[in-house]
């Protein structure tokens, strides 16, 4: 299936490792143009690396995407190095500590709340306004398993989840006219940095095997298989898609399991 990403420039935040990298690299395996962000300059040069066509063809801009000035500058380095600006994939985001809400301190819930909501809509809005210019494009946002369902412990980062699913249905609204399509995958348990010590951790094995016994497919995914939703959510095959979330997460929810 022809995808229709040739040539397309693409940014995507959160590039610097996990499902961020993935996504960067699948881009760029379609013939893409990617311009990597993150705040780590060395681990993005490694990504760049990492994918076809390397240093000459893609592109590493560090950035802090809570920083709405930052997330402005970011995307005119990579309007003006790359050419334009095609397609915005928002994956950047941060885990929280676990705290009820009653005790949740105030500024845990700030930094889940910017770094995983608010981020979205600062690159977004600076991303958008060469899409309305140029009546097109595509944003895709990384939502979470943990939006739709209530998760016990991480209710910061469960809000900013779920807001994420809003925000992308408004954006798809509002910007539809533009010939804009906004959507949004969330991902359920992924093997990646976020959880490596749950992975990895023999004290956590029970908790671990718990975990995959509540998953229909009995496993952890691989980033790869959220970037490729990711893909075909951003190319030309989902032309009449948009406001909508897709689910990878192994027939997690399916189930209809909650946490408590």
């Amino acid at each position: 299936m022809d995808l229709g990403l040739k040539d397309k420039v693409v940014a995507v935040t959160g590039a610097s490792r996990g499902i961020g990298r993935a996504i960067a690299q699948a881009f760029a395996s379609e013939g893409a143009r990617v311009a990597a962000l993150a705040r780590t300059e060395g681990d993005l040069a490694s990504t760049v690396e990492m994918m076809e066509g390397g240093a000459g063809t893609h592109l590493a801009v560090t950035c802090d995407v809570t920083d709405p000035e930052q997330a402005m500058s970011a995307l005119d380095h990579v309007r003006s190095d790359l050419g334009g600006l095609d397609i915005l994939v928002n994956n950047a985001g941060r885990r929280q500590n676990f705290s009820r809400l009653d005790t949740l301190d105030m500024d845990e819930w700030r930094v889940a709340i910017e770094a995983n909501l608010s981020s979205v809509f600062y690159m977004s809005r600076a991303a958008v306004t060469s899409m309305i210019e140029q009546r097109s494009g595509s944003i895709v946002n990384i939502s979470s398993i943990a939006g739709p369902v209530a998760f016990a412990s991480i209710g910061a980062y469960s809000a900013a989840k779920a807001g994420v699913i809003a925000l992308t249905k408004v954006m798809a609204v509002e910007w539809a006219e533009f010939g804009i399509r906004a959507n949004s995958v969330a991902p359920g348990w992924t093997e990646s940095s976020m959880n490596y010590e749950l992975r990895t951790d023999p004290a956590n094995r029970d908790l671990l095997e718990s975990i995959r016994d509540q998953i229909v497919m009995k496993r952890f995914a691989i980033p790869s298989e959220t970037a490729n939703a990711v893909l075909f959510l951003a190319g030309d095959s989902a032309s009449y898609i948009t406001g909508e979330t897709v689910v990878v997460d192994g027939g997690w929810l399916a189930e209809g399991w909650t946490t408590g």
